[in-house]
């Protein structure tokens, strides 16, 4: 039995415990976070951030509270209108996907990068910087729309309000600058955006039941074997 049909056994069995909108639940948490953020900047990082050392220890509200940091653009008013795209385009990937699978999606990302995280902790001590360094979801972010490009390619954005550009070619661009930074920061940099691709290989494994993608894949590398061949 392939991983396509453990999931559909897996879907079936809990599909009914899946929340309803939760890209809409997420988005006005987003928000709050924002507000705190402007109101008491510290809160953030005192009481609801990630940090594997306290979770430990059993502050276990950090495993959701965390998500309460939004998409920040570091404006204000840019923050905002990166919670609107991202709901969006969640939103869009919710009613294609349905609410299952959606949840599968984003709380996938976010227990992978949880679990990694105090995994190293376990082994580096409690004591280390991996264990008392409060993790920001940023990068995880990015998988959404990873996974969005994926499912919309020819869907376009505006840049700047004015300059339509395809979701497919924003992709490629997203890709060469995290690229360049895994090659240029820190191990901890590099991890986090190891961590945020594994969000696209759950996308893989949600979508691609019926292996579709990976027999399209082997097909394509014979047509370039029989073309190599030929020559």
């Amino acid at each position: 039995m392939d991983l396509g049909s453990y999931y559909r056994r897996f879907r079936s069995k809990f599909q009914r415990y899946a929340i309803h909108d939760l890209a809409l639940y997420v988005s006005i948490i987003f928000a709050v976070g924002l507000f705190i953020q402007v109101t008491n900047p510290m809160f953030y990082f005192e009481k609801l951030s990630f940090v594997p050392s306290l979770v430990l220890r059993g502050e276990i509200w950090r495993i959701i509270t965390v998500i309460f940091y939004p998409p920040n653009m570091g404006d204000f008013l840019w923050t905002i209108l990166a919670i609107l795209v991202w709901f969006s385009m969640s939103r869009s990937l919710q009613a294609w996907w349905g609410d299952f699978d959606f949840n599968i999606y984003f709380f996938g990302c976010l227990f992978i990068n949880e679990i990694v995280l105090i995994i190293l902790s376990l082994v580096m001590g409690l004591d280390s910087f991996i264990a008392v360094l409060p993790f920001l979801p940023i990068y995880m972010y990015f998988s959404v729309f990873m996974a969005y490009a994926i499912t919309f390619p020819e869907a376009q954005f505006l840049i700047m309000f004015v300059l339509p550009v395809k979701a497919k070619h924003l992709a490629i661009v997203e890709v060469a600058i995290y690229l360049y930074q895994f090659l240029r920061g820190a191990w901890i940099v590099k991890l986090y955006i190891l961590l945020a691709f594994a969000g696209v290989i759950i996308y893989f494994l949600i979508q691609d039941r019926n292996n579709r993608i990976i027999s399209n894949w082997r097909w394509k590398f014979k047509q370039w074997q029989r073309r190599r061949n030929f020559r």
